[in-house]
């Protein structure tokens, strides 16, 4: 813990301002305590070590303050604290919010609202998450979570890449809404040891947990409550996107043959072969990044596919598509039935502006138009932001 009361009954927090000496003379004759249960504290002050206050004997109010943080917690709790101070904001240090019975690491409170800051530097349990969420939700409050940026990015350059989410990692992902079909997604982390913010925004879905993001980086002292928002792409970096997104769908389609155990029964391939075409000569037109994408699971080479059956099964055209039909289509698959219920609609959409004959998938169609849509897609999110 980096908070404490003074025999005076004053609080400090521990902050960098204060030197190992300082400290240590300090602590010779004064007496500190905790701030919940008022019981004595001791001051450790060691020389790697982040110095911080631990209960002098086992207490129940372990289960409100967390104890045994790693140095590195220790360390951006601080560094944050610092930032909202600096952006002269008001802001408290592990403050105890009764009514819910939790305890953010920072409580910021920004245009007359509190705003719960957590710094997680270990995986915990996902039921754990939901579970401060929904607390912080009852209590009217919007946290934000800033995890540790992991080893991949701590050292990396690029401004464009593929990232594979964990499942711990997909519950920190920020959707920030506008006006337009698509969220804006932005997955934010911190690195106390270079106080370096890591951005991983404008996600387009490749396949499982794969997406391929713009990577940002920002010092600490540039940024701002609410936390700044990564600008639109460069035509360079939508370039690149588009680069990658064109490379990881080639290489699914070339590797679904070999890969794939479920021989016919792999809906793909199957409907490959009652549309009497091999994956990797699918045209350009089916495997696009339209909005919503990442609705689904599959690679958009594989859902699109199926849809185009599903479809022509009807002897239908985009034109004269009945909505029922998409909906007995998503039923099918897992996940979120209204969201690929929506990327289908924008698939559908996609085909019907550039009259597209689904029943010719010999249909040639330059690739220029992945970065088209790309394109579209970003200035379409940052139009109303």
């Amino acid at each position: 813990m980096l908070t404490a009361l003074t025999s005076g009954g004053k609080q400090v927090v521990l902050t960098r301002q204060w030197s190992l000496a300082n400290l240590r003379e300090w602590r010779k004759n004064e007496t500190f305590h905790c701030p919940e249960c008022k019981e004595q504290v001791l001051l450790k002050v060691g020389d790697i070590v982040i110095p911080h206050f631990a209960h002098l004997k086992q207490t129940t109010c372990r289960d409100s303050f967390s104890e045994g943080e790693s140095p590195t917690h220790l360390l951006g709790k601080i560094q944050l604290y610092e930032l909202f101070s600096r952006l002269q904001l008001q802001t408290e240090m592990e403050p105890y919010l009764r009514d819910i019975r939790q305890r953010p690491d920072l409580l910021v409170t920004w245009r007359n609202e509190q705003v719960p800051i957590e710094f997680q530097c270990s995986t915990i349990p996902i039921a754990r998450i939901v579970e401060r969420n929904a607390g912080y939700h009852n209590a009217e409050m919007m946290a934000i979570w800033i995890l540790l940026t992991p080893t991949q990015l701590q050292d990396s350059s690029s401004c464009v890449l593929t990232y594979r989410f964990s499942q711990f990692q997909q519950h920190f992902i920020r959707h920030i809404h506008s006006h337009t079909k698509e969220a804006l997604s932005v997955f934010i982390t911190y690195n106390p040891l270079q106080q370096h913010f890591h951005y991983l925004s404008h996600f387009i879905h490749l396949r499982g947990t794969a997406f391929v993001v713009c990577h940002s980086v920002m010092r600490s002292t540039h940024q701002t409550i609410p936390f700044a928002i990564p600008a639109t792409p460069s035509a360079k970096d939508i370039e690149e996107l588009t680069r990658q997104y064109l490379s990881a769908r080639r290489k699914y389609l070339r590797s679904v043959i070999g890969y794939n155990q479920r021989g016919i029964h792999h809906r793909f391939l199957r409907a490959c072969y009652e549309l009497r075409v091999q994956p990797i000569q699918l045209p350009a037109w089916i495997g696009v990044p339209t909005f919503g994408q990442a609705a689904f699971t599959e690679s958009d080479s594989e859902w699109q596919l199926l849809l185009i059956a599903a479809i022509r099964q009807t002897r239908s055209t985009p034109f004269q598509l009945h909505r029922s039909i998409l909906q007995s289509f998503v039923k099918t698959f897992e996940g979120d039935s209204s969201r690929q219920l929506e990327a289908c609609q924008s698939y559908v959409d996609f085909l019907k502006e550039r009259r597209i004959d689904i029943y010719r998938l010999d249909q040639f169609m330059g690739k220029d138009f992945v970065l088209e849509i790309l394109s579209g897609r970003f200035l379409a999110m940052h139009a109303r932001n």
